[in-house]
């Protein structure tokens, strides 16, 4: 039986905490080699992409993929997951909120296995739909003292911040990303800048950095200097950041960073690797966390049978 969720009810289904949990051990898993991600790929045609990306997840019986259509008119997203025993197609479903959440549990992954302390400060760059899933996946890791928040649209900083402030998180606005960092020991970059905007000297109070807004050759939110400046630089996958990250491509370019010091996320999370000094994650987006926590909403859904065989729906 395939069952097909809405956006609306995967978005119901959708738990910070849970959603953090399933990523991370797809991290594990990865770093276990017990998880295989494939990188995404793109089809361009007449003012469009079609992006595709898959991964197989044998711990959860599991397999699936995420493609998602960019156009003038906008982006809609899918992830469709398979049995991996007998191929059954489990689901279809909406994916554009799914994808908010595991991008920001990603993050909080990676801050809770390199920064490692119970508390911090948050430097938040970016204001758009994936900011607010920043923030609260990071509280589910560390006890989050305040955000300074920075956006290029006085307008668009002030309301998040209030919108952070009606939560019960405390927030304040920055007048430009340096000022977001002051006093901060963690930040988090979500935004769609091409040209980087964030300096050494900008990023020098932070202990831990979650670079999360390009995933484009040629779009940067760091100079060369300022990831240059972190003794230990990982991924959430190295085949694919050699391809598209454009923040480490630019450095490398450059001769500030080589890719044989890169380390997957995952290896850490496994065990395997330990962070030194001052850490970066650069995040991009893989399969895996996609595939893993459509697993969870699948396995949520035929527990209390909130989604049913049925048309789908992108409402």
């Amino acid at each position: 039986m395939t069952l097909l969720f809405s956006e609306a009810q995967a978005k119901e289904l959708l738990d910070m905490g849970e959603v953090v949990q399933a990523v991370e051990e797809a991290f594990r898993r990865q770093g276990l080699g017990e998880a295989v991600n494939s990188m995404r790929t793109r089809s361009r045609a007449g003012g469009t992409i079609l992006n595709v990306m898959h991964a197989s997840l044998p711990y959860l019986g599991r397999a699936g993929l995420k493609c998602y259509l960019t156009s003038p008119q906008g982006t809609r997203f899918l992830v469709a997951l398979f049995d991996l025993k007998d191929a059954t197609p489990l689901a279809l479903m909406g994916a554009d909120m799914l994808g908010r959440y595991r991008t920001g549990a990603a993050s909080a992954v990676a801050t809770k296995h390199l920064y490692r302390r119970p508390s911090a400060r948050l430097a938040l760059c970016g204001v758009g739909k994936q900011a607010l899933t920043q923030v609260q996946a990071l509280q589910t890791v560390v006890a989050i003292e305040e955000v300074r928040v920075w956006s290029p649209t006085p307008s668009h900083r002030s309301a998040f911040a209030a919108r952070l402030n009606e939560l019960g998180i405390r927030a304040a606005t920055a007048d430009s990303p340096g000022r977001a960092s002051t006093d901060a020991e963690v930040g988090s970059t979500i935004t769609s800048a091409a040209t980087p905007f964030l300096s050494e000297h900008d990023l020098a109070p932070l202990s831990h950095i979650n670079v999360c807004g390009g995933n484009h050759p040629r779009h940067s939110e760091l100079t060369p200097d300022a990831v240059a400046s972190f003794e230990s630089i990982f991924v959430d996958d190295l085949s694919q950041g050699k391809a598209e990250y454009g923040d480490l491509l630019e450095a490398a370019s450059a001769g500030k960073f080589a890719w044989d010091d890169a380390i997957e996320l995952g290896s850490v999370v496994a065990g395997k690797a330990s962070p030194r000094g001052r850490t970066l994650f650069k995040s991009g987006g893989v399969a895996i966390e996609d595939v893993a926590v459509a697993s969870l909403l699948y396995d949520k859904a035929t527990r209390n049978g909130t989604v049913r065989p049925g048309e789908f729906s992108f409402s």
